[in-house]
């Protein structure tokens, strides 16, 4: 008896250093969120935008299925009020801007409010990154700047709290600079992000970046790694949640605030030893005293923790 009460006061020891308890996160409302999030295949990389409480969800869009590769020839433009129900709202073209009509290389990109206006950084395969801009969420974007503001491809706008808008970029080591009010031109020489590996972390594209309680989150795929300075250096601090995709390189994805709660979208291959075809999911996200960073996947339905390949 004395041993077995031994071994339970260390196993609850480190829960309660490693994560938040069930009982922590029911003190939080989990919203009924359906998942996938967009109910039509193949909606993929997906970053959020919220104005005055509307969800506006922009996305890769594959259709490659029985193809080893991404075959993506536009973006697409989701709705939400609720975060339940999705409205497909526009599609934006390569055709509108430096890729060209007919052009399959729509990679993951970004968007953010800015004067008015939205901008939408967006890549060309790994050639490079552009911007289109808009006057409504949902468009039509056009080309900003006939040509690439950085030599790289998945990008990320983070806007810190004094209003300075900044792009991280990059594959296999990240950089990050200032960007001017323009929004299509660098402030700045773009400068490496130091990541201190102490536990995984993929060395991959698919970047995020967001601020919560002073603290910088980077995140890849669903392990993240926190700072206290916005150029870091940044230490690991492991993996959001298991199952659902979040443990591998491939989870793509954004973290946001609606309503005053955060979550965190991202996607997951259907079966990747097939084709390139996902699928966007969502979960609440919450933090613990110490800064770490958990997703609530209680509500997504089980069957899609087991189906597909990672």
């Amino acid at each position: 008896m004395i041993k077995i009460f031994k071994y339970s006061l260390i196993f609850y020891f480190i829960i309660g250093l490693s994560s938040i308890s069930a009982q922590d996160l029911d003190k939080y409302p989990i919203k009924n969120i359906k998942n996938p999030l967009i109910n039509v295949p193949g909606m993929a990389d997906p970053h959020m935008l919220v104005v005055n409480d509307t969800c506006y969800v922009f996305t890769g869009h594959d259709v490659g299925y029985g193809i080893s590769d991404w075959v993506m020839p536009d973006w697409r433009i989701f709705m939400s009020t609720d975060l339940q129900n999705w409205k497909h709202v526009g599609t934006i073209s390569p055709k509108d801007n430096i890729m060209g009509e007919g052009n399959t290389n729509c990679w993951a990109g970004d968007i953010v409010s800015r004067n008015g206006k939205y901008y939408w950084y967006y890549s060309n395969r790994k050639l490079g990154t552009g911007v289109m801009v808009a006057n409504r969420p949902e468009g039509p974007y056009i080309d900003a700047l006939g040509g690439y503001l950085v030599d790289s491809f998945d990008p990320t706008i983070f806007v810190d709290e004094d209003g300075t808008p900044y792009i991280v970029y990059g594959e296999k080591g990240y950089k990050i600079a200032r960007l001017k009010e323009s929004m299509i031109e660098l402030d700045e020489k773009p400068k490496d992000i130091i990541i201190n590996k102490t536990v995984h972390f993929p060395n991959t594209d698919k970047n995020s970046l967001h601020k919560h309680n002073g603290i910088y989150y980077l995140s890849c795929s669903g392990y993240f790694a926190t700072s206290k300075n916005l150029y870091g250096p940044y230490e690991t601090k492991g993996v959001v949640a298991k199952g659902y995709g979040l443990e591998t390189n491939y989870a793509h994805g954004d973290f946001f605030i609606w309503k005053g709660d955060w979550y965190h979208t991202w996607c997951r291959y259907q079966n990747r030893s097939k084709d390139r075809i996902r699928d966007s999911y969502i979960a609440p996200t919450y933090y613990d005293d110490n800064g770490a960073m958990y997703d609530d996947t209680r509500h997504i339905n089980k069957k899609y923790e087991s189906s597909g390949v990672n």
